[in-house]
């Protein structure tokens, strides 16, 4: 019998699952097809029915996390909402409120931050960890230009050096909280150590284009 559109959709589902799963427990590099297979209970098969390879799957993971954590930025960027600073900080927290919260969300992260190996063989995978990256880099750039023009940042804000500067306090808080969770109330300190971040791109000289007299 033909499988339905909708039991396509459920095993391609339980594959990702199953991955989540496996790549969390084994690590991305020595984490198997076959693995996952087993895990999601189908068949080799069915699996390549629906993902090439290794790299494929994951980056139908990263996708997946990816739209849903951007689409609210993506939107406010696209329709130039009226105070884009606050649709940043908003956005901002709402990313570190799934990744305490969403199961499918923290385990993501965590495979990304700890259970990632970035070795030789696993070349194709952090290629697609780098597109994506390049990918929230740019829209990152696109709201930080959108304050700008808006007059909620400096005029001399040096955009590509504030989005590293924004990159390294976001992604760096996420990492001490997947290491030690016990140690860090991620839900009391992201609104304050955001706050902290965007105060700093509107205030600090560093951060900003070398002025020429």
């Amino acid at each position: 019998m033909r499988r339905t559109k909708a039991q396509a959709q459920e095993t391609r589902d339980q594959l990702m699952r199953a991955a989540l799963d496996v790549f969390d427990q084994r690590g991305v590099s020595r984490a198997s097809l076959n693995e996952i297979a087993q895990c999601a209970g189908v068949t080799r098969g069915a699996l390549y029915w629906h993902f090439k390879n290794k790299e494929d799957l994951f980056d139908a993971l990263f996708q997946h996390i990816f739209e849903d954590l951007s689409h609210s930025l993506a939107e406010d960027i696209r329709n130039q909402a009226p105070d884009m600073l606050q649709s940043l900080r908003q956005a901002l927290l709402n990313n570190f409120e799934r990744i305490e919260h969403n199961a499918l969300h923290h385990k993501f992260c965590r495979i990304l931050y700890l259970k990632c190996e970035h070795t030789e063989d696993n070349a194709a995978i952090l290629g697609v960890m780098d597109r994506y990256q390049d990918m929230w880099r740019e829209q990152i750039h696109s709201a930080l230009r959108l304050c700008v023009q808006q007059q909620r940042l400096p005029q001399a804000l040096d955009v590509a050096l504030a989005a590293v500067y924004l990159k390294s306090v976001v992604f760096g808080l996420i990492e001490l909280w997947l290491i030690r969770p016990e140690q860090l109330d991620l839900g009391r300190t992201a609104p304050r150590i955001v706050d902290a971040a965007l105060h700093a791109l509107q205030h600090t000289p560093f951060l900003q284009t070398t002025q020429t007299g």
